[in-house]
């Protein structure tokens, strides 16, 4: 046998890669999403204790999110103008959903731990999925009520924390974060059949930049004398917790809908307890451990809800 007929041989036995199905990549990209999420609020604590105000921080973040996304729209040659029909729910979703729920959010991180902030940022899921019922006439199975109720349960031993002493305006804060969150994310599965995942995070970031510079240059309160270590902490924002994750989020939500991606991205507080291991050097209890466990059994329950 020469060498052109064992090449030949080798080419008629060689099988193809098994491809990666819609749902696996949509929970993949909702993983990643979440996990750059999780680092958020690391961030932005570590802008704030760098000198770095509540509004100056957002501010920069978008600004430099959208400067990113429109560079990366242009580059790539994506569709980037909008029909006249769809400019108001853009701007709307931008201004009172995305921006208004990471002002809330933020504003909770003053007011309250950042772990209880997060934890009542998480009713959301439960938020969307009745929404999504209703609006977007998404069925809820058992494995999706299953997974709710798992990651949910974990969400609470995880975060768990004596409600003594806590200053009720953040807890109003992270609330609301929760409710305008959950009608942001349904509402945005409908526009996004329509708009190119990347053209509309670029809107979104690009509104939402606009949102937090006239608020700030309004009330005065932009300073851009920071440090290195809160300029280092914006930029980080800007890139992971912005740009890749809205991305991600969008590219998920698109593949295995809202509701799903809401109950998978209860996740979340598994990877912000792991990353304040790991660059905070806290420590997770044995019920922190359980709650990790009731999570992904949740995320992995998406895997056929």
């Amino acid at each position: 046998m020469n060498v052109g007929d064992v090449m030949r041989q080798a080419k008629e036995n060689k099988r193809p890669l098994p491809s990666i199905s819609p749902d696996t990549t949509g929970i993949l990209l909702i993983l990643v999403a979440t996990i750059s999420l999780s680092t958020e609020a690391i961030a932005a604590k570590i802008a704030y204790r760098e000198g770095a105000n509540v509004i100056t921080t957002l501010s920069m973040r978008y600004l430099i999110a959208a400067v990113v996304i429109w560079a990366v729209t242009i580059l790539c040659r994506y569709p980037w103008r909008l029909d006249r029909r769809q400019w108001a729910p853009v701007t709307a979703l931008s201004l009172g959903g995305h921006s208004l729920t990471v002002l809330f959010l933020f504003y909770a991180f003053h007011f309250i731990p950042a772990a209880m902030a997060i934890l009542l940022l998480y009713v959301y899921p439960s938020v969307v999925t009745i929404l999504a019922y209703f609006y977007l006439k998404e069925p809820v199975t058992w494995r999706k009520l299953l997974a709710l109720l798992c990651t949910m349960a974990g969400c609470v031993i995880i975060l768990s924390q004596p409600v003594a002493g806590l200053d009720m305006r953040g807890v109003f804060f992270a609330l609301a974060a929760a409710v305008i969150n959950a009608v942001y994310l349904v509402c945005c599965t409908r526009l996004i059949s329509d708009i190119p995942v990347v053209v509309f995070s670029a809107y979104i970031t690009g509104l939402t930049a606009v949102f937090f510079l006239l608020l700030g240059l309004g009330g005065d309160k932009i300073d851009l004398a920071l440090s290195a270590g809160a300029w280092q902490a914006i930029i980080f924002l800007a890139l992971v917790c912005t740009v890749l994750s809205v991305i991600t989020l969008f590219q998920g939500v698109k593949r295995i809908g809202a509701s799903r991606a809401a109950i998978i991205s209860t996740f979340e507080p598994v990877s912000t307890a792991l990353l304040g291991m790991w660059l905070l050097q806290e420590t997770l209890s044995g019920r922190q451990l359980l709650g990790g466990v009731l999570i992904i059994a949740g995320v992995m329950l998406q895997k056929r809800g």
